[in-house]
């Protein structure tokens, strides 16, 4: 009767943490649909559109005409008296200091003295970061697919034991493996967005590293509880 109790829990468990897998999985697919469509708009937007530089001074450049587009009378007019608010509401004791502010009927330019540190970037960059958003979902939702695997095996079986269990506890622990590289690249992905050119560096995750290792062995222990409940079966 205990054993029947112990094996209802793990099949209810597996059918719980099965639903939060498929809610989960349904996040990150619209996510990577999201994150497909930026990348489209941003790779067939005109590179010079908008591009952000910094060192000391903050410049912005929205170019109107990139698009065949351009301000009217009324824009320009509207939009320079809001300069003119703006340049009246400045804080002295702000850490910044606005330069120029210009607006004509091809786009807008900003030019503001910071404090932050160096950064230049333009849609070029964005497209590239994309990508790699969208990898990076896409690995997610891969190692979704074998955790709701295992959980579903979890769900049905009558022993957690059998063979199907321990299989997709291997394969699971076997799609972690990208990820002890994969969260190292990311950082220098996202800083390469900062940068004119993409430059990667690799480094290894000790955690997922661990997680692998730790979920193999788990493997290996319930392959080996499965050959001594095999034998005491054939005993019986």
């Amino acid at each position: 009767m205990m054993k029947e109790d112990a094996i209802k829990k793990i099949n209810k468990m597996g059918e719980i943490a099965t639903i939060i897998t498929v809610i989960a999985k349904i996040f990150i697919i619209i996510a990577l649909v999201s994150v497909f469509a930026l990348t489209v708009a941003a790779a067939f937007i005109p590179k010079d559109f908008l591009t952000v530089s910094a060192d000391s001074r903050f410049m912005v450049d929205i170019d109107f005409s990139s698009f065949g587009k351009t301000l009217t009378d009324e824009e320009v007019m509207q939009g320079r008296q809001e300069v003119e608010n703006i340049l009246e509401e400045a804080d002295d004791s702000a850490d910044y200091s606005i330069n120029a502010i210009d607006i004509d009927h091809d786009g807008v330019y900003v030019d503001v003295t910071t404090s932050t540190n160096n950064i230049d970037f333009n849609l070029h960059n964005l497209v590239w970061v994309l990508l790699f958003a969208f990898f990076y979902l896409a690995m997610t939702l891969v190692t979704l697919f074998f955790i709701g695997f295992l959980f579903k095996a979890f769900q049905n079986c009558k022993s957690p034991f059998e063979q199907n269990v321990i299989k997709k506890m291997k394969n699971l622990a076997f799609s972690l493996i990208p990820w002890t590289v994969l969260s190292s690249v990311s950082d220098t992905v996202i800083r390469s967005f900062f940068i004119k050119s993409l430059q990667i560096s690799v480094g290894i995750d000790l955690k997922i590293v661990m997680a692998v290792l730790i979920i193999l062995a788990l493997a290996y222990i319930f392959q080996y509880g499965a050959v001594l409940q095999q034998e005491s079966d054939e005993t019986l």
